[in-house]
């Protein structure tokens, strides 16, 4: 991993310009693939792609490339259930088997739970993993019936603990189905993406008729003799579920979205606010995850994803109004053995860069 020494602050202008010229080094040394953007006050300050959409290396990437956010997704996901409590279309109180009656044998279970990841529901992956059959696309009804045949035990009393459940947030996105009478990805489009000017983001998944416009493949290094082969590392099986995952969106979207929240385009700033507040246990302590963001400070929530080839970071600070996106396609899990991989190293890196922005 090339050396982040950026020097002395003496400009923003020169800090960035050493910025760009470090990410260059990164990915020239095979460590990252993808885009940054960094808005400050509103303003985008850094933006800028390095590498390809995918494994072979023809069509650059730009900010409006479409990544596969993976859990990145979840905000989005939490989004469409504070919108639909908003019109009064549901409560945070109900419980899972007021809208998914199928599974009404999980007693105790709100969706506030699935939002802060405290209800106990049982892995859907793990437990799948022992019935897929090959060649098949697992899909949430696939899901449903599987919790219905198989009945698995709630982890834990609702609100004891706190799990972090992509099972849970799969239940959302059907909970916000079944509302509002949509598929999930029509909701989406219809109520987020296509008002906010959102062009190049959408959920997708193995079973979407249409692909983003500016979709991006992940891929993998894998050691051949004297050199990294880059192979496809894309979607797979469970690629057939959403609300866990499954938005693809760009950074230049992201930024889009993150002034949309900002300004209160979508709901009342005070609103949603309510996605900003930490869950609480039943012991009255807190779990530092909102609705769909992880608690970074008082001001700033943030969230990672990972899945398959792709990485993603979105930090947002919505008091001194601050963006940090970095989108990646290239599986920048750690191949040292260390716990530290990569991407974790740059998105400390480029957090460090936006301390040091002052405007000047």
């Amino acid at each position: 991993m090339p050396s982040a020494n950026l020097g002395p602050y003496v400009s923003d202008q020169k800090t960035l310009a050493r910025l760009d010229d470090w990410l260059l080094r990164v990915h020239k040394a095979d460590k990252f693939n993808g885009t940054v953007l960094i808005a400050k006050d509103g303003d985008i300050r850094f933006a800028k792609s390095y590498g390809f959409h995918s494994s072979d290396a023809v069509k650059p990437l730009t900010k409006n490339s479409s990544f596969n956010l993976a859990s990145v997704s979840k905000p989005f996901t939490a989004l469409a259930i504070v919108l639909l409590e908003h019109e009064s279309q549901l409560s945070y109180d109900d419980d899972l088997g007021d809208w998914i009656p199928e599974l009404d044998f999980y007693e105790g279970v709100t969706v506030q739970h699935l939002l802060h990841h405290t209800s106990g529901m049982p892995d859907y992956i793990g437990l799948a993993s022992e019935y897929i059959e090959e060649g098949s696309i697992f899909t949430v009804d696939d899901m449903l019936a599987l919790f219905r045949q198989q009945k698995p035990e709630l982890y834990f009393t609702p609100g004891d603990e706190f799990d972090y459940s992509n099972t849970g947030y799969v239940l959302l996105a059907e909970i916000a189905e079944r509302v509002s009478g949509q598929s999930f990805e029509q909701f989406m489009q219809n109520t987020i993406f296509e008002p906010l000017g959102m062009d190049d983001t959408q959920v997708f998944n193995l079973l979407s008729s249409e692909e983003p416009r500016n979709r991006v493949f992940g891929y993998k290094n894998r050691p051949a003799l004297f050199i990294k082969k880059k192979i496809p590392h894309d979607l797979n099986v469970f690629d057939g579920v959403v609300g866990d995952g499954a938005v693809y969106s760009s950074a230049l979207d992201l930024y889009r979205w993150h002034n949309a929240l900002n300004e209160g385009v979508l709901l009342p700033v005070d609103v949603y606010g309510v996605a900003y507040r930490s869950g609480r246990l039943n012991d009255g302590s807190e779990t530092g995850y909102g609705f769909g963001w992880v608690i970074h400070s008082e001001n700033a929530v943030e969230h990672t994803g990972l899945w398959q080839g792709f990485s993603s970071y979105l930090y947002r600070d919505f008091a001194d109004d601050e963006l940090l996106v970095v989108l990646d396609n290239s599986s920048s899990e750690s191949t040292t053995g260390s716990d530290e991989s990569p991407f974790d190293t740059i998105t400390f890196e480029l957090q460090n860069v936006m301390d040091r922005l002052d405007g000047s």
